[in-house]
C-alpha cells in the first residue's frame, strides 16, 4: 500500500505503545487530493513517524518522560476524496476519544484536520481552534469543492466559532466575510 506508515511513533517498544496500555494515540491522514500546488503532503505522517524514532524521549521543558504514557500508532485513514475523509476521520476520532484516547492527528494538506476537529467539537463543547497558518482557509469553496484545503476553516467555523487565527499574510477578498477580525491576527501584526 502506497501510504502504509512505518512500524509505531518513536519506535517504542510493546510496553508503551500498544493501544490497550496507551492514554496517547498518533493517528496519521496521509492526504493530498485538494492541494492546488506542489503534492506531496500525504507523505508527511510517514515522515513525521519514521522521523520519530530518532528524538529524545525526556523533556526538558515538562521535567517528564511522556511516552511513559504510552503512544498507540493507529493505522491510517485513507480516504478517495475530501469528504469521506472527513466523515471517515471523525468517526475514527470520536471512537478514540469515547475510549478516553488523547489523539494526535498527523496529516498532509489542511482537509485532514476538518474531521478530527468535528469530533473534538461533539466531545468538547466549549472547543477552540488555534489556527497557524499563512492563509484563511475561509472560502466558500474552492474549484468548486467545499471541502478543499482552502474552505478547511470555513467548514470548522460551522463546527465551533472558536477560531483565532495566527500569522495570516494572504486570503481572497470573498474571505473577509467570513472573518472575525477581533480573532485573526495578520503575519504582518506579529
Amino acid at each position: 500500500m502506497k501510504n502504509k506508515i512505518p512500524d509505531n511513533f518513536g519506535g517504542l517498544p510493546d510496553k508503551y505503545s500498544t493501544y490497550a496500555n496507551s492514554g496517547i494515540v498518533v493517528l496519521p491522514i496521509p492526504f493530498d487530493k485538494t492541494s492546488s500546488w506542489i503534492k506531496g503532503s500525504d507523505k508527511g505522517p510517514r515522515a513525521i513517524i519514521s522521523a520519530s524514532k530518532n528524538m529524545e524521549l525526556y523533556d526538558i521543558e515538562t521535567g517528564s518522560e511522556v511516552y511513559k504514557k504510552g503512544i498507540f500508532t493507529e493505522k491510517a485513514v485513507v480516504a478517495r476524496n475530501a469528504k469521506e475523509l472527513t466523515a471517515k476521520a471523525c468517526n475514527k476520532v470520536s471512537g478514540l476519544l469515547h475510549d478516553k484516547k488523547f489523539v494526535v492527528a498527523v496529516g498532509g494538506e489542511h482537509t485532514v484536520s476538518l474531521g478530527p476537529i468535528k469530533a473534538h467539537a461533539e466531545f468538547f463543547k466549549d472547543l477552540s481552534v488555534l489556527h497557524l497558518d499563512a492563509h484563511s482557509d475561509m472560502r466558500d469553496s474552492y474549484e468548486g469543492d467545499k471541502f478543499s484545503h482552502a474552505c478547511i476553516m470555513a467548514r470548522v467555523k460551522e463546527i465551533t466559532g472558536g477560531i483565532v487565527s495566527v500569522g495570516i499574510r494572504s486570503m481572497d477578498s470573498s474571505e473577509l466575510k467570513n472573518i472575525d477580525r477581533s480573532r485573526i491576527f495578520y503575519a504582518s501584526d506579529i
